[in-house]
């Protein structure tokens, strides 16, 4: 059976000390189509270290600068529009300082196959800030329904595959908030059901400056997701409730 090819976005900002081996691990994936690094207007070295890497792989990655620095959202949107040149059906984000275990796209391309879901992720093991894995693994459910997901976002952007008409019919949008969030609540309110594999085939590291590390910032962004996803106050803070129960939980098992 030859499975389709898969498109991966790499947005890249000022993450010259994690890109290679996020690289790396894309080129290890077995039915990679192309690999689009799109630099938002780094302010150090990553550019110049994009372009080496595409030097070295010229038929496998292509380099792409934002003209001026727009937030990830825009740079994974832009990357995905990129990857009709490569007319692929399937197209894969991860972030550039987290990495892809081997046969990963393989196996979530088989998932997405089978079933027709309009997304697929996996579990993923915690990396720390220097690159070292733990073992924590952060599951993920096999079947991701609305109800499902307005209770906490099971779904990490990094280990996300989706058909690309679908991405394109709802990109990512404001930045200031968790956009990726945001973009789920919106597919799975037009389709039945996201599916996830419950192996952590997605290396994700931790950061102390990353949106979800201030706790308190995060909360905010939460409740602002749901409000900009239109749904009302009431509905809303049911929802933050639901997050705050969940994220303690988390904590608690963490």
């Amino acid at each position: 059976m030859n499975l389709p090819l898969i498109d991966v976005v790499i947005p890249c900002y000022n993450a010259e000390q994690t890109l290679v081996r996020a690289v790396e691990s894309v080129l290890l994936q077995g039915n990679l189509g192309r690999l689009w690094l799109i630099d938002d207007a780094s302010t150090d070295n990553t550019f110049a270290l994009a372009l080496q890497l595409a030097a070295q792989y010229t038929d496998r990655i292509s380099v792409e600068q934002m003209p001026k620095n727009s937030g990830v959202a825009m740079a994974r949107n832009w990357g995905a529009m990129l990857s009709a040149k490569s007319a692929v059906d399937f197209v894969a984000f991860l972030d550039a300082d987290d990495r892809f275990a081997p046969g990963k796209l393989k196996k979530q391309v088989e998932l997405l196959e089978q079933t027709g879901a309009c997304l697929c992720n996996t579990a993923r093991v915690l990396m720390t800030p220097d690159g070292s894995l733990t073992q924590t693994i952060m599951h993920t459910p096999e079947k991701i329904t609305l109800a499902e997901l307005e209770k906490t976002n099971v779904i990490n952007c990094s280990s996300v595959v989706a058909p690309r008409e679908i991405l394109l019919k709802y990109p990512m949008q404001h930045s200031e908030v968790h956009e990726d969030y945001l973009t789920w609540l919106q597919m799975l309110r037009a389709y039945p059901y996201a599916v996830g594999i419950d192996e952590p085939l997605l290396e994700y590291r931790l950061s102390a400056h990353g949106k979800s590390r201030n706790k308190l910032k995060s909360a905010r962004m939460t409740y602002r997701t749901y409000r900009l996803a239109g749904y009302p106050v009431w509905k809303s803070c049911r929802m933050f409730l639901s997050y705050m129960i969940n994220g303690l939980k988390k904590y608690a098992t963490h």
